[in-house]
């Protein structure tokens, strides 16, 4: 786990040390452990690397590294859980390694197979290899956009790539420029652009999650997609109690995988049935004493991050599940933080570099503590939301797609309400009225497909202009296997939501020097989850049936059965009546605030100034004012 960086050089102009050191020393908290930069002798390629040792912590590691005699060289970020197998294949193959790294791994890999081991690999990457014969930059991310990869193309004179927006203020010669249309389009629609390959810079993109390209001098970028989840669903077993015995197996060895380390390992602990699963396995694994390759000494505690008197503690739920498993945690009072509150926010701000539907500070609070124990990896459950209906509204879209059959929209309504407050759920009840209308509508316009690309939102009467004509995004096409509510988990899972939580818990935890390891990401667990029916993952009162099911005995059913949801989120309601409330209201009355060329700043701050004075802010009111606050902090210096 690391951070990279490089130019590739289209003029005569030579790339120069200090050049790679300029991009690589902004993400020093990616790699506290070691750095490196490479140019070849044509000195018209540069490589960097900031190291966090994970796998063999020796020098042989060390990067850039080099390959078959010096025509291949790499930098790369990430982890290939299964590099001991497929470096057993290469040495059958007459391969030979000096070092006892993934990295080493990937470039035999190459070497072998081309650019189709990407196939081989399960884990997670952003590299760039460069290959001295073919003069050829090849950069690839893997399945699902775990890990970063950022670019900027500028023909006739550079090619420049790094893990973070940030590294792109350093270049010579280039001034970083806000996009104000991406901007507006990423406050409106927070979960809208990562998985598209976008930022809020002008000039920087992302290579997009499954995708690589390949960079030549003077030739235009070949863009690839390489991974696509509907080409490769699986067969499932027909009776739904088999379909459960398949499930806990690939999530079992999953998990045991990515045990994988020459460093210590924890968990992030929620209380939620993900993170809990997690954990639960991992106490399992170690209860039985499986044979696991390649342990550290601490793989066991957990990290629990708990906000006392807010809406967001979930502290009971995390007791029960250690409580069951006897198992060991560090409780994370964030709240301790709140005398500091506005400057930790602002740190925050400005060294995640985006734009966010809630404060990243919670996630920084986490890991900064698993570092201060000697903590280098992190366990974490992302990914089951976003693949089984994890969130109200997933549930509340499949319910209007279901309205033509009565009884299993009625269980669906149920699960919506169970998932929700007891004090919300008439004014939800009341919301579901209209949608009932609503996706009628819709059902008869669309034939049934509704993503969030379809959803409004653009015309906002909060900003200024209407974007439609003014962006142009890609526009994800669906595999015709996905319908209805299960298309847009597809989407969720791919371009919209996922890929940006992905995106905030990277550097959350890099900015700690802390790898994420998600058990749930393991791509043979995601192809199988999306070839199961609907009702194996919404069905018999639950939303994420088949882990509930798969988590028998294995987690208690108090913390099994919860169907109350609350999120990692910050205590927005809180903060906005109490620590923050002055500083909010200087803020929206601020110059730069109401003078923005992208938001009505005026009518903005009299919403606001009325809702501090009534204190009725509603938690879907706080999450659409922080992605405003958050992008007017970001860039009003």
């Amino acid at each position: 786990m690391c951070g990279i960086a490089g130019i590739l050089r289209f003029n005569s102009k030579r790339v120069e040390l200090q050049e790679i050191k300029n991009l690589t020393d902004p993400i020093a908290h990616r790699g506290p452990n070691g750095e490196g930069a490479w140019i070849n002798k044509s000195e018209n390629i540069g490589l960097g690397h900031r190291r966090l040792s994970v796998l063999d912590l020796t020098d042989n590691a060390s990067q850039p590294m080099h390959y078959a005699d010096g025509r291949l060289s790499v930098v790369y970020n990430g982890e290939i859980f299964n590099f001991a197998e497929l470096r057993e294949e290469l040495i059958h193959k007459g391969y030979q390694f000096k070092s006892d790294s993934d990295t080493e791994v990937l470039l035999g890999a190459y070497h072998f197979w081309g650019k189709d081991c990407l196939h081989k690999f399960n884990g997670f990457w952003a590299f760039a290899l460069w290959d001295e014969l073919n003069q050829e930059l090849w950069l690839a991310r893997d399945r699902f956009g775990i890990k970063p990869l950022h670019y900027m193309n500028q023909p006739g004179k550079q090619f420049i790539f790094g893990s973070e927006t940030l590294q792109f203020k350093n270049i010579d010669g280039y001034k970083r420029q806000p996009d104000d249309d991406m901007i507006s389009y990423n406050i409106q629609h927070s979960w809208g652009i990562e998985g598209l390959g976008k930022t809020i810079f002008k000039g920087i993109e992302q290579i997009r999650p499954g995708h690589y390209i390949v960079v030549k001098p003077n030739a235009k970028i070949q863009k690839v997609k390489w991974w696509e989840t509907a080409d490769h669903l699986v067969d499932v077993p027909g009776s739904y109690d088999d379909q459960v015995d398949t499930f806990k197996e690939l999530f079992h060895d999953a998990v045991k995988l990515r045990l994988r380390s020459d460093v210590n390992i924890a968990s992030a602990l929620s209380g939620g049935l993900d993170s809990s699963s997690v954990f639960a396995t991992i106490r399992s694994i170690a209860k039985t004493k499986e044979k696991c390759y390649r342990v550290p000494n601490e793989w066991q505690r957990a990290f629990v991050a708990i906000f006392p008197g807010t809406e967001q503690d979930e502290r009971m739920y995390a007791d029960e599940v250690l409580k069951y498993v006897n198992g060991e945690a560090i409780y994370v009072d964030c709240t301790k933080d709140y005398k500091d509150l506005q400057s930790k926010l602002m740190l925050s701000i400005r060294e995640h570099d985006s734009i966010n539907a809630t404060p990243m500070f919670i996630i920084d609070s986490l890991y900064a503590s698993m570092k201060r124990h000697n903590i280098t990896v992190s366990m974490d459950g992302h990914g089951v939301d976003e693949m089984m209906y994890g969130y109200p509204y997933n549930v509340l879209n499949a319910y209007g797609h279901q309205l033509h059959n009565p009884g299993y929209a009625g269980e669906i309504k149920n699960i919506y309400l169970g998932m929700l407050p007891p004090d919300e759920q008439l004014h939800y009840l009341k919301k579901m009225k209209f949608h009932n209308r609503a996706y009628r509508f819709a059902q008869r316009k669309a034939r049934g497909l509704m993503s969030k690309f379809s959803q409004p939102g653009l015309k906002d009467k909060w900003f200024h202009s209407d974007l439609r004509n003014r962006i142009d995004l890609p526009n994800p096409v669906i595999s015709e296997r996905f319908k209805g509510s299960e298309a847009q988990l597809y989407s969720d899972f791919h371009f919209t939501t996922l890929p940006t939580i992905l995106r905030n818990f990277d550097r959350g935890a890099m900015r700690n020097s802390i790898e994420i390891r998600m058990p749930f990401l393991d791509y043979r667990l995601v192809t199988y989850v999306f070839s199961l029916p609907m009702a194996s993952k919404l069905g018999n009162g639950f939303t994420k049936r088949i882990l509930r099911d798969a988590m028998k005995v294995v987690l208690p059913d108090f913390v099994r059965t919860r169907q109350l949801k609350t999120g990692f989120n910050a205590p927005l309601k809180t903060w906005f009546q109490q620590e923050l409330k002055s500083f909010i209201l200087d803020e929206v009355s601020s110059t730069e605030f109401i003078s923005s060329t992208i938001w009505d700043g005026r009518m903005i701050r009299d919403q606001v100034i009325a809702k501090t004075k009534s204190g009725e802010w509603t938690m879907e009111e706080c999450f659409k004012f922080w992605t405003v606050l958050n992008a007017h902090l970001l860039f009003k210096n």
